[in-house]
């Protein structure tokens, strides 16, 4: 017999859940509490119990995976540099943009676990005004601060600024591309098809490597 707290930790996932897909598909207005518990199985109290309101719902679904997703960008970047002081060098610029996007776009392919309703989720976040999301976003500003001076190790002519726009329009091409992906057909008529999550992420690091 599971324990009151078990019990309670599995809603709270079901709702968390159902919400990713929900929001990920629809607006944040759009989307209705109502809407929410009644595919999650719960009581219509159970939002506001557990995360306060809609837009604590809409933030904490955010979180959930961004933490993860951050904390793989870290491993990333902390294991190229490790690699790099083995081989005697900094780490490239390639392997720092690398670490950045990796996650996202092998997260966008991945239909096993779940991971591409998060990516889609994600891409409707960062537009979303009414679900005050600039305090949960700041998580993802303060793990970018950690590559800052990475690059400017590498890029000693740029300013600290200089590689904050780089950032910025690195993050702009990432999310149009996790947004609009399957549009690549259609532009190209036909000539360009969905590749392997390597093969995109490699086309994109190039690209961002070459605008840095």
């Amino acid at each position: 017999m599971k324990s009151r707290k078990s019990t309670g930790q599995d809603a709270r996932e079901r709702i968390l859940d159902v919400s990713e897909e929900l929001f990920a598909n629809g607006s944040f207005d759009s989307v209705s509490i109502r809407a929410v518990t009644s595919k999650a199985g719960v009581n219509l109290s159970a939002v506001n119990y557990y995360f306060g309101s809609k837009q604590g719902l809409f933030q904490s679904v955010y979180v959930r995976r961004a933490t993860l997703m951050n904390h793989e960008r870290l491993h990333l970047l902390y294991e190229a540099d490790e690699k790099a002081k083995v081989d005697g060098r900094d780490a490239s610029l390639r392997e720092l943009i690398s670490a950045m996007l990796t996650p996202p776009i092998f997260w966008l392919c991945d239909e096993e676990k779940g991971f591409s309703v998060y990516i889609r989720f994600l891409a409707r976040a960062y537009l979303e005004e009414s679900s005050d999301m600039d305090n949960v976003l700041r998580q993802e500003v303060d793990v970018f601060a950690r590559f800052v001076p990475y690059f400017q190790k590498i890029k000693p002519d740029l300013s600290e600024e200089d590689v904050y726009w780089r950032i910025h329009f690195i993050m702009g091409v990432m999310h149009h591309t996790i947004n609009h992906l399957h549009r690549i057909s259609m532009l190209s008529h036909n000539s360009c098809k969905k590749r392997p999550r390597e093969e995109i992420r490699d086309r994109l690091v190039d690209f961002c490597c070459d605008g840095f």
